[in-house]
C-alpha cells in the first residue's frame, strides 16, 4: 500500500516530521500490519522557513539510513520513504514579490478597470504589498488567491508535482489503492488556504484521470498555541493569535459546505490548552519545537489506512484528564506507545552508548576489546584487518561500516530532538506523561540506565535496577545464532531495536 503526504505551510512540515518519526518506528502500516511505501511532499511559499528545513534534515537523514542499509535489518528501519522535495506556489517569482504583482494590478488597470476595483475591494493596500517570500502572513484570502492560479494538469507536466502525480497513477494500478493525506492547519495563512485548495484539486484530478479508487485525507489542526511578543509597525501585516478563532470559523464553515468535494476523511484536532512561541514573521527565525498534536493529528495518516475503519463514523478524541495527556489518550495506546518507547530507549541506547563503544573499539584491538565487550565477537571479526570478514563479520573498523554508524548516530540525534521538543512543548499548566526529556540528549557521556525515558504505561515492566544498556548487552551475548540474522553495525542495530522493549518485558 501507498501513502502520498503532503505538508502545507509550516504546521503541515511539522506534522510530515512527526509522520517520518513514526513511520520509522513501524506505525505507518496498513491492515494486514504490513509497512506502507511513504511519499512525502512539502508545499511552502517560505523556503527559508526553519520549520520546513528541520522536517527535510528528518526526512534526508532516515533516508541516508535507509540507504545505507539496503536490506541487511530485519525490524531496525525497515520502512521506506521516497521524497517529492518541496515545492513553493511562488516557484520562479522574483525575490519580494507580492500579490499586486502576482495578478499584474497595473495591466489590470488598463485593460479591465471593473477588475482592479474589484481587486481593491477584496484586498487592503497593505495586504496587495506585502511581500510574500515568508509565505501568506495569517491571511488566508492571500494564501487561497495565490493557491487556486495552480492547474494541476499543468503541474503535472515538469518537476516534482510530475513525478508526484505519476506516482500516484502507478500505485492507482496495482494492489490495495493509494492514500493522499494532506496536514495544515486551519487558523493561519497557508495551510487555512492551501489545504481545502489543493485538496479539491487532487479530488478533480483523480476524477479526470479515472481514480476513483484513491482516498484523500486530511489532518487539520485547530489553534493549538499562541505567540509570545507580537510585530510592530516595520512588520507589515503578519499571522496575529486573535485572528486564529476568526480563520478557524471561516475555514470550518468552508468546509461544512464543500468538503466532500475536497476530501474523503478529515481528522480535525487542536487544543484548548495553548503552547507558547516566540512571535515570527516566518523564515529562518519561525523554529517553533514540535508538539504533540502534531503527533496526534500524524496517528490519522495510521488510522486512514486501515480499511476496516467505517468511512462514515465519527471518531471523538478527548483527554482523561484537564491538565495532563498520557499514553492512554493517545489513540491504539498500546502499539503506539510500545513502539515510540522502542525508539526512544534505542536512540538513547545507540547514541549515549553503543556509538561509544564502537569510537573507542577504534584505538584499541578487538580482541582487547572484546575482553570487556563479549557482544562484540557476534556482529564482527576479531581480526586487526579493517577489511577481513570472518564467518559474515566485517571488521568494526571497516569504512563502510564506521559511515552507516554515522547514518545511525544523524538519524538517533533527529529523532531525540523530536522526542524532547515533544515532551517539553506542553502550554502553561499542561503536562504529559509520555516521555522524559531531560534523558533524550546529545550529550557525548556513557548513559547506561533506560527506565526513565518513557513514561506511564508505555514504560517496560522491568525494575529499574535492571533496565540498562549492560543488561541488553549480555542479553545480546547469549543470542542464539539463529536470533541474529545479520552481522556488523546493521545486525547490531536490528538487535537492539528488538531488545530494547522485548527483552525488557521477559
Amino acid at each position: 500500500m501507498n501513502v502520498f503526504a503532503i505538508g502545507i505551510g509550516g504546521t503541515g512540515a511539522k506534522c510530515v516530521e512527526s509522520l517520518v518519526h513514526l513511520h520509522a518506528a513501524g506505525l505507518i502500516t496498513d491492515t494486514s500490519g504490513k509497512a506502507v511505501r511513504l511519499g512525502t511532499f512539502l508545499v511552502e511559499p517560505d523556503q527559508q522557513s526553519t520549520l520546513l528545513a528541520r522536517t527535510e534534515i528528518a526526512i534526508d537523514r532516515y533516508s541516508k539510513l535507509r540507504e545505507q542499509l539496503g536490506n541487511a535489518t530485519e525490524s531496525f528501519a525497515a520502512s521506506e520513504i521516497d521524497h517529492y522535495g518541496s515545492w513553493s506556489p511562488l516557484a520562479g517569482a522574483t525575490p519580494g514579490i507580492n500579490l499586486e504583482q502576482v495578478f499584474a494590478k497595473a495591466v489590470l488597470r488598463n485593460k479591465a478597470s471593473g477588475l482592479a476595483a474589484l481587486f481593491d475591494c477584496l484586498y487592503l493596500p497593505e495586504e496587495q504589498k506585502a511581500e510574500l517570500d515568508v509565505g501568506f502572513r495569517g491571511r488566508p484570502p492571500i494564501g487561497s488567491a495565490v493557491m487556486s492560479r495552480i492547474t494541476l494538469d499543468k503541474a503535472a507536466e515538469a518537476g516534482s508535482w510530475k513525478k508526484f502525480l505519476g506516482d500516484i497513477q502507478t500505485a492507482a494500478g496495482s494492489g490495495d489503492p493509494p492514500v493522499i493525506h494532506l496536514f495544515g492547519s486551519v487558523f493561519g495563512g497557508t495551510g487555512a488556504s492551501g489545504v481545502p485548495t489543493l485538496g479539491g484539486m487532487l479530488k478533480t484530478w483523480l476524477q479526470q484521470q479515472g481514480l476513483s479508487r484513491v482516498r484523500v485525507h486530511a489532518s487539520l489542526l485547530l489553534p493549538y498555541f499562541d505567540f509570545d511578543g507580537q510585530g510592530d509597525e516595520g512588520t507589515g501585516i503578519h499571522a496575529e493569535a486573535r485572528n486564529f478563532q476568526l480563520n478557524t470559523d471561516a475555514a470550518l464553515q468552508y468546509l461544512a459546505n464543500n468538503g466532500k468535494d475536497c476530501f474523503d476523511q478529515v481528522y480535525l484536532i487542536g487544543s484548548d490548552i495553548k503552547a507558547r512561541y516566540e512571535f515570527s514573521i516566518g523564515g529562518r527565525s519561525q523554529d517553533n519545537d514540535a508538539h504533540v498534536i502534531e503527533l496526534l493529528a500524524t496517528l490519522g495518516v495510521r488510522h486512514g489506512c486501515d480499511s476496516t475503519n467505517g468511512r462514515d463514523y465519527a471518531y471523538v478524541l478527548s483527554r482523561t484528564e484537564e491538565n495532563k495527556i498520557t499514553w492512554e489518550d493517545v489513540p491504539s495506546n498500546e502499539v503506539v506507545g510500545l513502539a515510540l518507547a522502542r525508539a526512544a530507549r534505542f536512540a538513547v541506547a545507540w547514541k549515549r552508548n553503543y556509538s561509544l563503544e564502537i569510537d573507542a573499539a577504534q584505538n584499541i584491538s578487538p580482541r582487547e576489546f572484546a575482553s570487556g565487550a563479549p557482544w562484540i565477537r557476534r556482529y564482527f571479526s576479531l581480526s586487526e584487518e579493517s577489511r577481513t570478514i570472518t564467518e559474515g563479520r566485517p571488521s568494526i573498523r571497516g569504512q563502510d561500516q564506521l559511515a552507516l554508524k554515522k547514518a545511525i548516530d544523524g538519524y538517533a540525534q533527529t529523532l531525540m530532538q523530536w522526542m524532547r521538543q515533544l515532551s517539553g512543548n506542553t502550554g502553561i499548566g499542561f503536562s504529559q506523561e509520555l516521555l522524559s526529556g531531560e534523558q533524550l540528549t546529545n550529550d557525548v557521556t556513557y548513559a547506561n540506565q533506560l527506565h526513565n525515558i518513557v513514561r506511564g504505561s508505555a514504560r517496560p515492566t522491568v525494575d529499574q535496577h535492571d533496565d540498562t544498556v549492560d543488561r541488553i548487552k549480555v542479553q545480546m551475548d547469549e543470542l542464539s545464532e539463529s536470533d541474529i540474522r545479520f552481522r556488523g553495525v546493521a545486525g547490531l542495530a536490528d538487535s537492539l531495536w528488538k531488545l530494547c522493549i522485548a527483552s525488557t518485558n521477559s
